[in-house]
C-alpha cells in the first residue's frame, strides 16, 4: 500500500479504535466490520493499546494550576456553599484510580472509608462553619508549596504517587476574603485530586 493509502487507512482507523464506534460510510446506521487489508486480525486492538499508552501515567505530576483545576476547585466551593458534596465529586480522588494504585485487601471499601466518606463530611462541617458561604465568589486555589512523592509500601500506595499538604482555596464573602485549607491533595494520571480535606 502507498504511503498515502497507509494514511487515509489509518485516519479511517483510529476513531474506531479510540472511540469503540464502528467505522461507516454515508449512513450512519450502517456498521462495518471491515479492518483496512493490510492492518491484521487484530489491527484495532492494537491501536486501542496505543491510545492507552499515551494517556499520562498514573505517577505523572500535573501542573499546580490550570483551567481543569481551577473548574474543580469552584465545584468544590459551590458544594460547600450548597452543602452537597455530590457537586465536588470530579475533585475526589477517583475510586478506580484507589483500585489501581492502593495495596489493602478491599480497595473499594478502604476509598469509601478513607476517601468518599470523610470527603462528604467535610464538606458538611465547613458548609456549617462557614457563614454566608452559599454567596461566596471563588478566587482561586493555590497548592501547597511542598510537593512529595510517595515511597510505595505495604497496606500503602502500590506506585510513587505525588502528594501536596496545606492547600487553599480563596474565595471572597460580602468583599472579605476568606480560605478553606485542603490538608492532601495527590496526583493521578496528570490531575490533583482531594484525599483529604480536612
Amino acid at each position: 500500500m502507498s504511503g498515502r493509502g497507509l494514511a487515509f487507512a489509518l485516519a479511517l482507523l483510529l476513531p474506531a479504535a479510540v472511540g469503540g464506534c464502528k467505522e461507516s460510510h454515508g449512513d450512519a446506521s450502517a456498521p462495518s466490520d471491515a479492518a483496512p487489508a493490510d492492518a491484521g486480525g487484530d489491527g484495532r486492538a492494537t491501536m486501542a493499546m496505543a491510545a492507552l499508552d499515551a494517556a499520562p501515567p498514573d505517577d505523572s505530576i500535573p501542573p499546580t494550576t490550570g483551567d481543569d483545576l481551577t473548574a474543580r476547585a469552584r465545584h468544590l466551593l459551590e458544594a460547600v456553599g450548597k452543602d452537597d458534596p455530590d457537586l465536588a465529586t470530579d475533585i475526589l480522588f477517583p475510586r478506580d484510580g484507589w483500585l489501581a494504585t492502593r495495596d489493602a485487601a478491599d480497595p473499594g471499601k478502604e476509598w469509601e472509608k478513607r476517601v468518599a466518606a470523610p470527603f462528604r463530611k467535610s464538606v458538611h462541617a465547613h458548609a456549617r462553619h462557614h457563614e454566608q458561604v452559599d454567596r461566596a465568589q471563588f478566587v482561586s486555589l493555590e497548592l501547597g508549596h511542598v510537593v512529595v512523592q510517595s515511597t510505595p509500601r505495604r497496606h500503602g500506595w502500590k506506585k510513587p504517587l505525588w502528594t501536596v499538604k496545606g492547600s487553599r482555596l480563596t474565595f471572597l464573602v460580602a468583599g472579605h476574603t476568606r480560605t478553606l485549607s485542603i490538608r492532601e491533595m495527590t496526583a493521578w494520571r496528570g490531575a490533583w485530586y482531594v484525599t483529604r480535606f480536612r
